[in-house]
């Protein structure tokens, strides 16, 4: 159950899942595209995102979920905040995969269970999991620097462009010390070991 803590209202959440066995979530580049679209129709709504990137068989999101009064919960959740913004999550991910059934002609889940979380519950762990999200394209090598990796919140933290990020998130990348800098990826981190002593937890 480590990988599905509850979701409360005002909380930060490193956001993950993957692929079925050895395949792909994204096929072709307008998967990608689609694939945020979706994710801004249904989890918008409930949750701001801080940090994102997509990879071929598995993506990553930083989120802080949005307070209970601005949740606005249905009565036919009978007010739980888990149970209404986990159904965003499921609707996202399963109009996603319909989709791609759809498109490539495949039957089945694509995804290999619930979405997966991880409670952030201090600010340098909330500090090493967007330097994590970013540097994903390096630690998978797919690039060198994480500004070549196009499907990354990457860009819209380097840039003055507009996006689905909270209106804060910039002012929290800088926090992080991720350096505006052509060369920027992360700095030297034990990510791995911190996210595997919380996740275990």
């Amino acid at each position: 159950m480590k990988y599905k803590v509850p979701f409360i209202p005002e909380g930060y959440y490193h956001i993950f899942s993957h692929a079925v066995g050895f395949e792909n979530i994204f096929l072709e580049e307008e998967n990608y595209h689609y694939f945020l679209r979706q994710f801004e129709k249904y989890v918008a709504k409930v949750a701001d995102t801080y940090a994102w990137c997509l990879m071929p068989n598995h993506f990553h999101f930083l989120v802080k979920i949005k307070s209970e009064a601005d949740l606005n919960i249905p009565e036919n959740y009978k007010y739980d905040s888990h149970k209404f913004v986990m159904q965003q999550w499921s609707n996202f991910l399963n109009s996603y995969a319909k989709s791609v059934n759809k498109r490539f002609n495949r039957r089945g889940a694509l995804f290999v269970d619930q979405v997966r979380r991880a409670y952030i519950d201090s600010e340098e762990y909330l500090f090493k999991t967007m330097h994590y999200i970013h540097g994903n394209p390096i630690k998978h090598r797919v690039r060198n620097r994480a500004q070549d990796w196009q499907f990354s919140s990457i860009h819209t933290h380097l840039s003055n462009s507009d996006s689905f990020l909270a209106p804060d998130a910039k002012k929290l990348f800088a926090k992080a010390g991720i350096a505006k800098t052509e060369d920027v990826f992360c700095t030297e981190i034990d990510i791995d070991a911190v996210l595997d002593q919380k996740l275990a937890s």
